[in-house]
């Protein structure tokens, strides 16, 4: 095969693969020109989930003609001059390819003035072939629209999310840059609704604005300078720590980040105050000399690399550190310990399942009969002896005790329920619950209702970042129902096969079961039991603890053999 050089059009469409993953990247580059050119004011309009139409309206510095020929070039930009200013990156974009690789995969119409009363530019450019520059009329500033996002590459178009899953992947971007830039305002319509507004102002406003009044509920502002880094922010009370990090948010040098060391230092900061399945939330700024960070780890800039680790960890964890000490003391209640119930069979010896006194101590189970010695706690204790399953890699008879953990029975019971395609009993609540969710939070969930109402909250869409709970499964509480939902949210974000997805929606459901919390009646043990031993996989709960265990009399007795 002899080698050839690749056309523009075919250059552009592989560098499209990297910039232009879906809708949402288009917004992302966008936007971040527009912030870059010194806009305060970003509009932004979304048909069809951005596939159809991405509208992105700025008042900033605008283009002249001359610069609206270069703009769609390969490797045309402002923003650089040479190589040794990628080591100090000040502005949010660097990509000279950017809108050329978006102009390879859509219909791209770009109007700009630089001035009041002077005549703008508008060029138009489809499936990279660019139009004849035209004079139009706007005020100071830039329009671009990018329509029929992918038309000419339909193998890509083919692999995109459907409209709605876009748009919630949309709202979620604009978000975070929402949060990395509250000096701007942002509007942004979605099939000419508005579904997002930030209006000038300080960090808190925009998170209250984008992010819900709830999110800064018993959060300690952040305020702290130390060599050469200022972190300003806020970090959520430990009592509002969630079982994911979804309520992160880290803006480093006004760039919406990822960045494990800094999250390290500041989980170092929280200590002890959370629970060890806990993540705190925050919104946190940093801001570092450029030269301290590589941003060239992410084609999209989405992970930065530290250059001087030590000295920002230091910042980071003592900043936040004094933000926590600055509150009162926040403890969680201490749970309430009541007396265990010891309940044995009379006498208080190991008894063969025939010569039980008290025939309601056990029951039968075709073929088989079950000796239930006593309870402790959500423990059940049977005599091996008597019992005839088999438990794996033994066969009976046993000698000694079997152990019964009834919340892991109970957890696969219900997460086997979860998956059954038989309708879920769900009950109405005489008082409904109103919760309360940031934009794109919203978006996903409303994307997800019905697979929601399969695990068991009924729920509706009420107002703009609202949901009203209608029902619930009996084993939910209703309390557990807004960390449950943000735990829902972390799994429809991930990316695996429908099975895989409802098998971890319930394995997050059956965590959150009311009946794991509270005692066991003997009526209640006797059926969790038999269902269990009836169920496709009864020796294991959904995070793969044993539900039975077997202690010998062999290991019994070396638990009370002298020390030698």
């Amino acid at each position: 095969m002899s080698i050839r050089v690749l056309s523009d059009e075919t250059i552009n469409k592989i560098a499209a693969g990297e910039v232009v993953e879906n809708p949402a990247s288009v917004v992302k580059e966008l936007v971040e020109n527009a912030i870059d050119a010194k806009a305060t004011s970003i509009t932004i309009e979304i048909k069809g989930g951005g596939f159809f139409l991405i509208r992105v309206t700025d008042d900033g510095v605008g283009m002249s003609r001359d610069d609206l020929l270069l703009c769609l070039e390969r490797h045309a930009t402002s923003k650089i001059r040479s190589a040794e200013d990628l080591s100090e990156i000040h502005s949010m974009g660097f990509r000279g390819e950017a809108l050329a690789s978006i102009a390879a995969v859509s219909k791209v119409r770009i109007l700009s003035c630089m001035e009041e009363g002077r005549v703008g530019g508008e060029l138009s450019c489809f499936g990279g072939r660019l139009g004849k520059l035209q004079d139009a009329a706007r005020t100071r500033g830039t329009t671009i629209e990018v329509s029929s996002l992918f038309y000419n590459v339909p193998a890509r178009k083919k692999f995109q999310k459907t409209p709605a899953a876009s748009k919630a992947e949309i709202l979620k971007i604009l978000t975070k840059i929402a949060l990395a830039h509250p000096e701007c305002t942002f509007k942004c319509y979605s099939d000419e609704k508005e579904v997002l507004t930030s209006h000038q102002g300080t960090l808190e406003e925009t998170c209250i604005a984008v992010l819900g009044v709830g999110f800064l509920k018993g959060s300690s502002p952040v305020s702290f300078e130390k060599n050469r880094c200022v972190l300003k922010g806020h970090v959520g009370s430990p009592l509002e720590g969630r079982k994911n990090r979804l309520g992160q948010y880290l803006i480093v040098n006004g760039r919406a980040v990822i960045c494990p060391e800094i999250t390290r230092s500041i989980y170092e900061a929280y200590g002890t105050r959370l629970g060890s399945q806990e993540h705190p939330i925050f919104a946190l700024h940093l801001n570092l000399p450029p030269e301290w960070i590589d941003v060239n780890v992410h084609p999209q800039k989405r992970e930065i690399r530290l250059r001087e680790q030590g000295v920002v960890h230091e910042v980071v964890r003592e900043g936040v550190l004094r933000a926590l000490q600055g509150k009162p003391k926040e403890m969680k209640p201490l749970p309430k310990f009541e007396p265990c119930d010891w309940s044995f069979v009379p006498p208080f010896r190991f008894q063969e399942p025939q010569a039980l006194d008290n025939p309601s101590l056990s029951f039968d189970i075709p073929g088989k009969e079950l000796p239930i010695i006593g309870q402790f706690d959500h423990f059940l204790f049977l005599d091996g002896r008597g019992v005839e399953f088999h438990l794996p890699q033994e066969a009976p008879p046993y000698d000694g005790v079997i152990l019964v953990d009834l919340e892991a029975a109970y957890a696969r019971l219900l997460f086997e329920r979860l998956l059954s395609p038989d309708g879920k009993k769900l009950q109405g609540l005489m008082i409904p619950l109103t919760l309360e969710f940031s934009p794109h939070e919203r978006e996903k969930l409303h994307l997800h209702l019905k697979e929601i109402e399969t695990m068991g909250i009924e729920m509706r869409l009420f107002g703009e970042n609202c949901f009203i709970v209608d029902a619930l499964s009996p084993e939910i509480e209703e309390s557990s129902v807004k960390p449950l939902l943000h735990e829902l949210l972390e799994v429809f974000d991930q990316k695996a096969p429908e099975k895989e997805i409802q098998k971890k929606l319930a394995l997050t459901v059956s965590r959150y079961a009311r009946s794991q919390k509270k005692g066991w009646t003997l009526l209640e043990v006797k059926h969790v039991v038999k269902q269990l031993l009836k169920s496709d996989s009864p020796y294991l709960c959904p995070q793969g603890k044993p539900t039975f265990v077997h202690l010998s009399y062999g290991s019994i007795t070396q638990l009370f053999q002298k020390a030698r």
